[in-house]
């Protein structure tokens, strides 16, 4: 995944407040390390060297994702939907997706689906799991379209 400069200062802020870093002992390890004393003045690479010698004093990085569907969620109309979930946290996983969470691959399923379905006068989808053989398909072509282009 690529790290974006915003997002490894982030990070590092984090971690400073994690490890109970004075700011003293953080400005001193910023300047052992890049020779710089303000994130703001480095370089990605070297924000990475200094997310590097947080790690190595013990911090850890987690996630708050929720990669697994609840029990509720994971009863299925279609097979497919394992499928569109499948695909959905592999993407995620690679960054291409900001959230891999169960609701966020619902929110975007209901507005892919949904205005199909309003033309159609037909109920409209509340969850990938509600999904149709037809509808389950076309989510999953559109996936698929996704990941094509972000693997690029």
């Amino acid at each position: 995944m690529h790290k974006t400069k915003p997002k490894l200062i982030q990070l590092i802020h984090i971690a400073k407040q994690k490890l109970a870093m004075d700011e003293y002992s953080y400005r001193a390890m910023l300047e052992r390390v890049t020779g710089k004393t303000s994130c703001k003045e480095m370089s990605v690479a070297e924000l990475m060297k200094v997310e590097a010698e947080m790690e190595a004093k013990g911090f850890k990085k987690t996630s708050r994702r929720n990669h697994l569907p609840s029990r509720k969620s994971a009863v299925v109309k279609s097979r497919i939907a394992h499928k569109i979930r499948a695909i959905w946290i592999e993407m995620s996983k690679k960054g291409l997706v900001r959230d891999g969470s169960e609701t966020a691959l619902n929110k975007w399923v209901r507005g892919v689906v949904n205005p199909i379905l309003t033309a159609q006068n037909k109920p409209l989808a509340l969850n990938v799991g509600a999904l149709n053989d037809q509808m389950a398909g076309l989510v999953l072509e559109r996936l698929k379209k996704w990941q094509a282009r972000g693997n690029v």
